[in-house]
């Protein structure tokens, strides 16, 4: 069985660490897939990823390089990019671009905004729960990419981090971070589905389906089935 080694970044050690264990347990789950995660923290903490992420352009091409061009050379080719904040901070889609014609081979990144672009054309009202409120503008932007007449209810709240990074339950995370008031808003609003806008969401995908009858939509998933469509 042929292994491919996929590069995972995401804002902090504990969100790459949960993109490996994401990827491992779809290869589980998967009759015949062998993906072997490789795992890429960008920053050493919340509070550095957020510096990281208002930092400016040169600064933020720098790091970018600085992960990439060793792994690159090592022949990795796939970049599994589990952190939506992240990816509304740095344009992936034209570095990829440009790191594909620099090394005359192919180097494909996977972000939850290419998901998110093509999820706009689905719905007409979305909630959106994001970690920051640049990532809730990044992914507002990427849904309304789709031309449609698309509505966006979305929430920033690097709280629901913090608690998470800090091993909070997953019901104590809902009840300390305010997220039934959050829920009931966007419902109240004409929500028809919510985005989990953070690849730490999931973690109380569980508990907050137990307040909500709407969709609770994890852009992981979509970018897995684009992975393993690209690398077969």
């Amino acid at each position: 069985m042929k292994e491919t080694r996929v590069a995972v970044l995401a804002g902090t050690p504990v969100d790459t660490a949960m993109g490996v264990e994401y990827i491992k347990n779809k290869n589980s789950e998967t009759e015949g897939q062998c993906l072997l995660p490789l795992n890429e923290p960008v920053s050493e903490s919340c509070d550095s990823q957020l510096r990281f992420q208002y930092s400016d352009d040169d600064g933020k091409l720098a790091v970018m390089n600085n992960i990439f061009d060793p792994l690159i050379a090592d022949g990795v080719r796939d970049f599994f990019i589990y952190c939506n904040s992240l990816s509304g901070s740095f344009d992936f889609d034209s570095y990829a671009v440009s790191k594909s014609l620099e090394r005359g081979d192919e180097i494909r990144v996977y972000t939850p905004l290419q998901v998110y672009r093509s999820l706009g054309k689905s719905y007409s009202r979305i909630g959106v729960m994001a970690a920051n409120n640049l990532s809730a503008f990044a992914i507002e932007e990427a849904l309304m990419t789709a031309g449609n007449d698309i509505y966006v209810i979305g929430t920033g709240n690097m709280a629901i981090v913090r608690a998470i990074e800090d091993d909070l339950s997953p019901a104590e995370v809902v009840k300390r971070c305010g997220l039934k008031e959050a829920v009931k808003c966007m419902e109240a609003c004409g929500a028809e589905a919510i985005v989990l806008g953070c690849t730490h969401f999931p973690y109380f995908k569980e508990e907050l389906a137990k307040l909500t009858a709407l969709p609770l939509i994890d852009p992981a998933d979509r970018m897995y089935e684009t992975l393993t469509g690209a690398i077969r």
